[in-house]
């Protein structure tokens, strides 16, 4: 995955004016329309998938994975999860041929809900281009021996490759930033962690071991009691939202149902904004922001209102 990662990173300036008149193809769906910037500030977590074939209406997947950029910790994250576990090794193809969200949302909702923590993009590739990749960097096992001379010279084959092989939700941009963070990442802040289904099986167990990779620090500082509330009518949605707002360090004071029900929309409750705010914004997908109301709401600094479209792959 590494060696992936790299490939897809060292996308030079030989490219930089190409990528506008040829961009990097993105998966179908409406789940990641909008995840194609990154600030470069924020965590940044992809979903990795490699498949069979993405031509293939129905591909079956691989690998599957979780690349994580913490640039509040300095940390580069790979996560790595067994797609035996679940029907986790069916989504993806299921997600194509029957889902709205293409099957990169489907896979997102479920491994988001599965792992609570963010998923905010993707990284898709397939078998033969993972293996065209490899044979290009044998002896690449990190970003930053891949941005050497003799390397970039391959730039011409690897957009070949991507072109044919892979879909990205990041732009340019992104991914200029990712390198950019990547060269600056010190090796003791490199990890790699495999979950086992066991573990998976143990939410609780399994939180106490990937949500300090996760942890946001600066949302953390903030010390914002954020307050959870389900107006969609999916039972269990604001407890899994409110899962993955605790591990990334948020102070979660209150989880229950909104009066509505019916809400497609979810909406933030503030007096003012935040870094906490701008976070909970991009996870969630929420846009709209109202001043707070009398009662419970105005007990919390941030109340987080969720509608349907903010489904996080509840069973």
């Amino acid at each position: 995955m590494t060696v992936l990662l790299a490939a897809f990173l060292i996308l030079g300036a030989y490219n930089f004016l190409k990528l506008f008149f040829s961009p990097l193809d993105s998966a179908a769906g409406s789940y990641f329309q909008n995840s194609s910037s990154w600030d470069g500030k924020m965590p940044l977590s992809l979903l990795y998938l490699e498949v069979s074939d993405i031509k293939a209406a129905s591909p079956r997947t691989l690998d599957l994975g979780i690349i994580s950029l913490n640039p509040t910790q300095g940390l580069f994250t790979i996560v790595e999860v067994p797609i035996s576990y679940g029907k986790l090794e069916e989504l993806y193809g299921l997600g194509e041929i029957n889902a709205a969200e293409g099957g990169v949302g489907v896979m997102a909702q479920e491994v988001q809900n599965l792992l609570g923590i963010p998923i905010d993009g993707y990284l898709v590739i397939d078998r033969a281009g993972r293996q065209e990749l490899s044979s290009l960097f044998p002896d690449v096992s990190g970003v930053k021996e891949a941005l050497v001379f003799p390397t970039l010279l391959k730039l011409p084959q690897v957009w070949m490759v991507i072109q044919s092989s892979a879909k990205i939700s990041l732009d340019i941009t992104g991914i200029a930033r990712a390198v950019w963070y990547l060269l600056q990442v010190r090796i003791d802040r490199i990890a790699d962690l495999t979950l086992t289904p066991e573990l998976l099986d143990d939410s609780d167990s399994l939180d106490r071991r990937i949500s300090p990779f996760f942890r946001d620090d600066q949302l953390a500082a903030e010390h914002l009691k954020i307050q959870v509330l389900n107006g969609s009518g999916k039972i269990g949605l604001a407890a899994s939202a409110a899962r993955v707002v605790r591990n990334i360090g948020g102070e979660v004071i209150r989880v229950g149902n909104c009066e509505r029900q019916d809400l497609v929309k979810g909406y933030l409750l503030m007096e003012s904004g935040s870094y906490t705010t701008s976070r909970l914004a991009r996870i969630f997908g929420v846009s709209d922001s109202r001043p707070p109301r009398e009662g419970s709401e105005s007990r919390a600094n941030i109340t987080l209102i969720l509608g349907s479209e903010n489904i996080l792959g509840v069973d």
